[in-house]
């Protein structure tokens, strides 16, 4: 028996990032855990910066994604997304000195006249994400 499916597209500032038939789509909002299978009621929620999973095919793949926008109708499913890193993507060593660098903002090693906190927090949030998605189970 085949699978059911709906279809996902994911967009990011880059382009099409994924455009295709999945079985299953994990995402999570800042609030709450969301599941979606095909037949999932209609849908608009922010997306966190976390950790994705998509099902396709019987396979599993884990996404680390920067934030956005989840749209869900009986169509498709839409995530606009600030970015968007397949695990296999993921560069750790690179995450790992990003996280070095957000800290040391935040801790006030580094000029704190040109610093923006914001932007530092989201950068940590980010490079932390990314090292939980990249690294190995």
């Amino acid at each position: 028996m085949a699978e059911q499916t709906f279809h996902l597209s994911i967009l990011t500032p880059y382009g099409h990032y994924f455009d295709g038939e999945v079985e299953f789509l994990e995402v999570h909002s800042d609030k709450y855990n969301l599941g979606i299978l095909p037949g999932h009621a209609p849908l608009i929620s922010t997306v966190a910066i976390s950790k994705m999973i998509i099902r396709a095919n019987g396979r599993e793949m884990k996404y680390a994604v920067g934030g956005g926008v989840i749209t869900v109708n009986k169509e498709k499913t839409t995530l606009v997304l600030n970015s968007c890193e397949h695990a296999d993507e993921i560069d750790i060593e690179r995450a790992k000195e990003a996280k070095q660098r957000a800290e040391e903002r935040l801790s006030g090693q580094a000029n704190e006249n040109a610093v923006d906190v914001n932007r530092a927090k989201i950068a940590l949030m980010k490079a932390i994400n990314r090292i939980e998605v990249g690294s190995k189970d």
